[in-house]
């Protein structure tokens, strides 16, 4: 007799299929991959958050609301002459006058500190604006380059490297300790100096024969020296001219030539060095895009007319959020992509734009020899106000909302906008404060996912209990 059993079921020692999962777990499975997913995010953010807050998402600048009214004149300051363009250090503004004087006054309430006089011309007369460093004012005049003590106007040390004759020194700049000023003697003379700043001794000078009068203030960056040429004459009977106009590139260290590039006509104002590129205008009618390095030729747009016509450009330019704005003598402001040198707009004043502009919170100021300061909208060129001063103006600095400017005899402060520190680049929101509410979002929604798990569950066990 052979006895038949029922067959065994294995199947509950073998692993279910997914499909075969607890009817609990398939209940919680949306919650649960909510959940996971929800903490990735989290954790994405929360460790990405340090690396990401060196990121930013440019904004549009826009004006500031207080730069679109009339400005207030807070206190203005006549000296005897005309008087160069301020230099604003540390609470103090210093200026040379044609009256041969170099002025300190107090910022706020143009209150005189100290004056001194050397006879010499400092100043308008010779080109010269003070130039600032380390507690000592260093300016150019007729015979000589002179320090003083910015804080008494006590006199350091002077340089005459030609003695008696005169040589009207440009605006000096101080870099590494050094001075670097340039020279308008028109021949047979050297036309770039570097002086130990804080002895005044000759560490160097240039000597090409042809490279004529140097007026630009030298432009001095990564070790190389950029100045603006006049040309040179060939002879001291004045019978012929050189043809060496444009800018030439010197080494800081030795004064030796890097290169030149060679323009229709001098270059009086001072080159601007930008992200490698060297910005300047020439008295040929053009504004000028070269390579730091090299000297060759990115772009060039025609902003006046050659000087045979009398008509050119002749004020340094601003490099600022990637457009150059620059003046010329028929009158008109430009503002130029600094890429390809494209006009973006322009504005005609009623006469010659000599002054270097500035930029703060998105207004453009600007001096003209129409004895008026100008505030334009930097991106659009809309002219916001204009104020008359008693002379042809020069370069403006603006601080703190506070904007410095020489007009004929006269300096002026007059309050523009709110104090704010001016913004070279875009303003920027941070990248960080994003990661930090996305997270804070997660946490919340991985709260609530949390909250009505748990309620269910509560509401499952009272249900298995009745």
């Amino acid at each position: 007799m052979v006895l038949h059993s029922k067959p065994r079921d294995f199947r509950d020692l073998c692993p279910q299929p997914p499909d075969r999962l607890p009817n609990r777990l398939k209940r919680y499975s949306v919650p649960i991959a909510a959940i996971v997913t929800a903490s990735i995010v989290l954790l994405f953010f929360v460790f990405s958050s340090g690396l990401m807050s060196n990121m930013s998402v440019p904004v549009i600048p826009s004006v500031n609301v207080d730069s679109s009214t009339n400005p207030t004149l807070l206190w203005s300051y006549t000296t005897g002459g005309a008087v160069s363009s301020p230099t604003v250090v540390d609470g103090t503004v210093y200026v040379g006058s044609s009256d041969q004087n170099v002025y300190a006054l107090n910022a706020t309430n143009g209150a005189k500190l100290w004056n001194d006089f050397n006879g010499n011309f400092p100043g308008t007369l010779s080109g010269s604006s003070p130039a600032v460093a380390n507690g000592v004012v260093y300016i150019g005049d007729y015979f000589a380059v002179d320090a003083l003590n910015a804080t008494n106007g006590v006199q350091l040390w002077n340089n005459m490297p030609f003695h008696d004759v005169p040589v009207a020194f440009s605006s000096p700049v101080v870099v590494g300790g050094v001075v670097y000023v340039g020279t308008t003697l028109p021949y047979n003379t050297p036309a770039v100096f570097a002086f130990d700043a804080a002895t005044g001794i000759e560490l160097w000078s240039t000597f090409p024969a042809s490279i004529g009068s140097v007026f630009s203030s030298p432009a001095v960056v990564n070790g190389v020296v950029y100045v603006g040429t006049e040309g040179g004459i060939v002879d001291v009977s004045l019978s012929s001219l050189s043809t060496s106009f444009g800018v030439y590139a010197f080494n800081a260290k030795s004064g030796a030539q890097i290169w030149n590039y060679s323009t229709g006509y001098s270059v009086e104002a001072s080159p601007v060095v930008v992200g490698g590129v060297v910005y300047f205008v020439s008295y040929d009618g053009n504004s000028y895009a070269l390579e730091a390095a090299n000297g060759e030729k990115i772009w060039n747009y025609t902003t006046g007319i050659p000087r045979s016509n009398l008509v050119n450009v002749d004020s340094s330019p601003a490099v600022i959020n990637g457009t150059v704005y620059v003046g010329s003598d028929a009158g008109n402001i430009y503002a130029l992509n600094a890429k390809n040198g494209d006009k973006i707009w322009s504005y005609s004043t009623g006469n010659g734009t000599l002054s270097t502009p500035a930029v703060y919170d998105g207004v453009l100021y600007v001096g003209s020899s129409d004895d008026n300061i100008y505030a334009l909208n930097a991106t659009t060129g809309v002219k916001l106000w204009d104020y008359s001063t008693s002379g042809s103006v020069g370069s403006p600095v603006v601080i703190n909302g506070i904007l410095y400017v020489g007009g004929g005899n006269s300096v002026y402060a007059l309050k523009v906008a709110s104090a704010s520190a001016p913004s070279p680049s875009p303003s920027t929101y941070p990248i960080l404060d994003i990661t930090i509410g996305v997270a804070v979002a997660a946490v919340l929604v991985v709260s609530i996912i949390v909250l009505v798990i748990k309620k269910r569950r509560r509401a499952g066990s009272k249900n298995g209990s009745t």
